[in-house]
């Protein structure tokens, strides 16, 4: 099974939860490699120990950071022959890169509304109402719990270890639980041991409710291809990404069971240029960084594109589904089966 670690291999600091800014791309402080691995490489599948040989050139794959303050600096990736899951190799310091992170001042645009009523719909699909509890861990400046709230979903929490003591950096925001909902969007690829996450987020959820957790698949990124899955490698920010067979083991670990899953982002929609083959055409056509989505569109250049108007006519249909959410329900007890 791919979850079964040894202990060596736990990360149980702070540092190795991962939050998610507006979800988009996550945040985190750097946190110390698992052991096994060398001091400035991740070298070692966490999942199934398998060790790449840093010396094979032929094992890796370069991609640039696409975040525009750090655009020019390259790392490697490589695939687990035996689970699949997607390593960064370097180890680096991630205070620095999250320092100029372009998600952290994003607004709560048309866009992202169009995107959360599709995000907020996976949940309504399973049940939830505005009478549950909902944490939102990870949440960035709380763009999600904001839009939920306007629509009457008044006991929504969101908790990020490193936002504002004041407000959704405050621990006591987590002390309203335990909770009916927990999102854990664009978290589980940042954060250095998943488990240890899980297990928090398993003292947070009341038995019988429901976890969401959103992610890229492994399985459908295609690392010969590289360019075509810079948003979802991310490095150096996404330390590992996993198969949707690793991360349903990793919730059956906990006693959760997959009641539901979907094969695609939740901002990829069918509407004209609001999928993610055209988002990335776009990207490259402005430059090839993530921090254009933010900025005014140039509306002209994406216009006279005329791969642009053919992927944003038809990007929702030619997706690559290179990004995935399993809904989990915790059990009610250690007896219900």
């Amino acid at each position: 099974m791919p979850t079964n670690q040894s202990d060596r291999n736990a990360v149980s600091t702070p540092d190795s939860k991962g939050v998610v800014m507006p979800h988009g791309p996550s945040t985190t402080t750097a946190s110390p490699p698992l052991s096994g691995g060398s001091a400035l490489r991740r070298d070692v599948c966490l999942l199934c120990q398998h060790a790449v040989d840093p010396s094979d050139e032929d094992a890796f794959v370069t991609l640039p950071c696409h975040v525009r303050a750090f655009w020019g600096e390259t790392f490697r990736v490589w695939r687990c022959p035996g689970c699949r899951t997607i390593h960064c190799l370097q180890v680096v310091d991630l205070d620095r890169y999250y320092a100029a992170y372009p998600f952290s001042k994003a607004t709560l645009t048309w866009p992202f509304r169009i995107f959360y009523s599709n995000l907020s719909r996976r949940l309504t699909r399973f049940g939830f109402t505005p009478d549950h509890s909902l944490l939102d861990y990870g949440c960035g400046n709380g763009l999600f719990v904001e839009y939920l709230r306007r629509r009457g979903f008044s006991n929504c929490h969101g908790y990020d270890p490193y936002g504002a003591r004041g407000g959704y950096g405050n621990p006591a925001n987590l002390q309203c639980g335990p909770f009916d909902y927990i999102l854990l969007q664009d978290v589980l690829e940042h954060v250095e041991d998943p488990n240890v996450l899980l297990a928090e987020m398993d003292r947070h959820l009341r038995p019988g409710g429901y976890i969401l957790v959103g992610t890229p698949n492994a399985d459908s990124i295609n690392l010969q291809r590289p360019e075509e899955f810079w948003n979802e490698i991310h490095v150096p920010y996404h330390l590992h990404i996993f198969t949707r067979e690793a991360v349903e083991d990793m919730g059956r670990s906990r006693s959760w069971d997959p009641v539901g899953f979907f094969d695609r982002p939740y901002s990829d929609r069918p509407w004209f240029g609001l999928n993610t083959r055209a988002a990335k055409t776009y990207q490259r056509l402005v430059g090839g960084t993530m921090d254009a989505v933010l900025e005014p569109l140039r509306l002209w250049t994406a216009l006279s594109s005329p791969r642009f108007l053919y992927y944003a006519l038809l990007g929702y249909w030619l997706s690559f589904h290179s990004d995935m959410a399993v809904m989990f329900r915790k059990k009610n007890s250690t007896t219900e089966k």
